[in-house]
């Protein structure tokens, strides 16, 4: 077991992107399986979490005593495919849900500055995802993160200030979805370790703050159900680093059971018992500007060659690095764990060199057409 004494490792592999193409944003889609089993301790006891899932996240606790849960927290990062029209026949939203539409004290949806916005947002799509798309990436790239005393975080106040933390980002994106007719609620959780706001990691590149209590949005689709977003840093899902203790207006939430602590610095620590991690990098999106990561939802934007490097033993090689060659310009990236993604690419002809200490090198000359995923799995002969 390993104890998470800082950041967990948040990476497999580097994925390697190279802008050949007049794409501004760097947002890496993922494809793939994160799977993270915590120990949770606290000699006070550990606070209810509840089990839980949607379409694309599952948390169960598999045991719980006096002071300790073993939490499972499951992410499926296979494609969205939707195909909900938009906007959404109220018909095709059940009864129960249609509270998810509403306005709430720190959610004006019906607020004329938040709903016009939304609206001229949302006005070319014709499908559930392409408008939560348009409104997520419009706030990603507008709302500044700010956890300032004085910034007012209901959605309101940061549709004026485009300032917010998690619960100012979560209240606007909940109150926009919402005055157009998407249901959408919030999802309160906690990011381990937390020993403080502003740790700083590295999922699949893609810098993030991490650390404590935290806030994210859970969007309705009619034919697939509710999925998660954190637009702090991953749209259409979020990884398994969010623990969930309740989502408002879903009636098993845990606020209602006494005791317990989930914050490190009231003694709580956080153990990593097992943790399984396929995610790959297949492709990029056009937006946001801003570099986040999201899920396949549409057809392949641009080409990726993606594989395995193991020995002769059929062993992974650990660690190496590829070389991507494109003519006389290349750039030098590392591999972890025996898997590489190299992503956004145009169509043409490519030389991509393999290395690794103690192994000869590799070059293959691959050939790869506009929006194609190629797989070349390498074997490297061991030197000794």
């Amino acid at each position: 077991m390993k104890r998470m004494t800082f950041p967990p490792l948040f990476f497999l592999l580097i994925s390697v992107f190279i802008p050949q193409h007049p794409l501004k944003a760097e947002t890496k889609v993922l494809t793939g399986k994160h799977i993270v089993i915590y120990d949770i301790v606290n000699p006070i006891g550990v606070e209810y979490l509840p089990n839980y899932s949607n379409k694309f996240y599952k948390q169960e606790v598999l045991t719980s005593d006096e002071f300790s849960k073993r939490l499972i927290v499951e992410i499926d990062l296979s494609p969205l495919n939707s195909s909900a029209m938009f906007p959404i026949p109220l018909k095709e939203i059940p009864n129960n849900m249609q509270k998810f539409l509403t306005a709430e004290q720190n959610i004006q949806t019906n607020d004329p500055m938040i709903s016009e916005k939304a609206r001229e947002l949302v006005k070319e799509a014709k499908y559930v995802h392409e408008a939560f798309a348009a409104i997520a990436d419009w706030l990603i790239d507008t709302v500044i993160y700010d956890a300032g005393p004085g910034v007012r975080q209901d959605a309101r106040s940061v549709m004026t200030t485009k300032r917010g933390s998690c619960v100012g980002i979560t209240c606007l994106s909940i109150a926009m979805l919402r005055s157009v007719g998407i249901p959408a609620r919030y999802a309160h959780g906690y990011l381990p370790p937390g020993y403080d706001w502003g740790i700083s990691k590295k999922y699949w590149g893609i810098r993030i703050n991490g650390g404590g209590f935290h806030a994210w949005i859970e969007v309705y689709y009619p034919d697939i159900g509710w999925t998660f977003s954190d637009l702090e840093h991953s749209k259409d899902f979020v990884d398994p680093f969010h623990i969930l203790r309740y989502i408002d207006g879903v009636e098993h939430t845990p606020r209602y059971y006494k005791g317990g602590e989930m914050d490190v610095e009231n003694a709580t620590t956080y153990t990593i018992f097992r943790e399984e991690n396929t995610t790959l990098p297949v492709d990029q999106l056009p937006s946001p500007g801003k570099a986040i990561l999201g899920r396949q939802r549409a057809a392949q934007q641009l080409g990726t060659i993606y594989g395995s490097v193991i020995d002769n033993n059929e062993k992974i090689i650990p660690k190496g690095k590829v070389t991507l060659w494109k003519g006389s310009k290349g750039r030098v990236f590392p591999f972890e764990q025996g898997r590489y993604s190299i992503i956004g690419l145009k169509g043409g002809n490519y030389r991509v060199a393999f290395e690794a200490d103690g192994y000869s090198g590799l070059d293959k000359d691959i050939t790869i057409r506009d929006k194609e995923m190629v797989n070349i799995n390498v074997k490297l002969n061991d030197k000794r």
